[in-house]
């Protein structure tokens, strides 16, 4: 079953069902801190709460529902829903070169998996960094590259690791030129994986009409969309559904133009 909102995007952000650790009363300080101070809610999506955290404020607007304020890394918006296995958000955002975002999937409080961008140190460069759970002290991940669909590379990566990626014209500005294409790229969180792998994260990021550059193995490879899989611990208690996604974000323009969710099989 879906839950959906208008289909406008440059930004997707999605996440699927993943593994956690073994102790599912772990809680997040920071997270539980975030969802206490937020102070507005809006239903503006099917089955979604939005809340504004930090200073954000929230704004229904014709494209979708605007967020402002996004001055400091604990504003944003938390996104607050049952149970589900899937969930979607496509945003038009501008960072600029001193902007970020993160993103943290959460089960209740309990956080299962974050993704970090940030500008690179370089002119058109952007990194990014996943950490999952379902390893005690953080589980490895596997990264894929694409392009054109078609795989062009897979490397394990250790727990923690930034990757670094050149040559993403347009990812940290807001793409004026084309007015449908905007930032346009797809964040994606959904498992596209084996059947010994259910119940891993995987963060999925696609770059529209444009290519990156990432160094694997000491030899440059060039994409259009990357994925990071979590690599599940022996022992690994997975998650079946998740709850809730926090976007926090340092920007000076973010818009959601739709969000929706996908419950578990047989939920109503």
């Amino acid at each position: 079953m879906k839950m959906t909102g208008t289909l406008l995007a440059s930004m997707l952000l999605s996440m699927t069902g993943c593994a956690g650790g073994a102790d599912d009363t772990q809680t997040s300080d920071s997270l539980h801190t975030q969802e206490s101070a937020a102070q507005q809610c809006l239903n503006q999506f099917d089955g979604i709460t939005s809340c504004a955290l930090g200073q954000a404020k929230l704004a229904t607007v014709k494209e979708g529902l605007a967020v402002s304020g996004l001055l400091a890394k604990t504003d944003g918006v938390a996104s607050t829903f049952p149970k589900a296995v899937k969930w979607e958000q496509r945003t038009a955002v501008s960072l600029g070169q001193t902007g970020g975002l993160q993103l943290a999937a959460r089960d209740a409080d309990q956080v299962v998996s974050t993704l970090r961008i940030t500008p690179g140190r370089e002119a058109n460069t952007v990194n990014m960094a996943p950490t999952f759970t379902g390893t005690p002290g953080g589980s490895r991940y596997t990264m894929n590259i694409y392009r054109g669909g078609v795989l062009v590379t897979s490397s394990p990566q250790p727990a923690g690791m930034m990757i670094t990626f050149t040559n993403w014209r347009d990812f940290l500005r807001w793409a004026e030129m084309h007015a449908w294409f905007l930032n346009d790229f797809d964040i994606d969180m959904h498992s596209r994986t084996a059947a010994a792998d259910v119940g891993a994260c995987v963060w999925r990021v696609r770059a529209e009409n444009t290519t990156f550059t990432a160094t694997v193995d000491g030899k440059s490879i060039v994409g259009d969309e990357v994925a990071f899989v979590e690599t599940i611990a022996d022992g690994a208690y997975p998650y079946r559904h998740f709850t809730g996604i926090d976007v926090n974000a340092v920007a000076s323009q973010f818009t959601i133009r739709s969000e929706s969710i996908t419950l578990p099989e047989g939920a109503k």
